[in-house]
């Protein structure tokens, strides 16, 4: 999908991934090596919900995304590491909006930052 999307082709040989249980994050984006949560890469068939699916999705799509907007940079203030996670936040969701319903896609991430990133907006209107 980035090469068809950006024209931008992984840079290295191999893309490892490694999944830790007592990860305190979902994930981190290192060159050539991301650690992620087991909750944010595995998933049991006989067990996965849709939305458990959904978040390997995007966890895994944001953290390899960050090869092209994150660990080429070295961020010098606050300023500069938004900038860089919001390019990768972009990539991310156009990515899951090819992969599931941009439409979904919106509303989740509406919902998500009414509830969570903006908590005083989340009140009745």
């Amino acid at each position: 999908w980035d090469e068809d999307t950006y024209g931008l082709e992984y840079d290295l040989g191999v893309y490892h991934v490694v999944a830790v249980e007592d990860f305190n994050m979902g994930a981190m984006e290192n060159k050539g090596l991301n650690v992620f949560n087991t909750a944010c890469v595995l998933a049991a068939p006989s067990t996965a919900t849709d939305g458990d699916y959904d978040r390997v999705l995007g966890v895994v799509a944001h953290e390899y995304f960050h090869n092209w907007s994150g660990n080429r940079v070295t961020c010098r203030d606050w300023f500069q590491l938004t900038l860089k996670e919001g390019l990768t936040v972009f990539r991310d969701q156009h990515f899951t909006e090819d992969m599931t319903s941009r439409a979904v896609k919106r509303i989740d991430d509406v919902r998500v930052m009414r509830s969570a990133q903006f908590a005083q907006d989340a009140g009745p209107m």
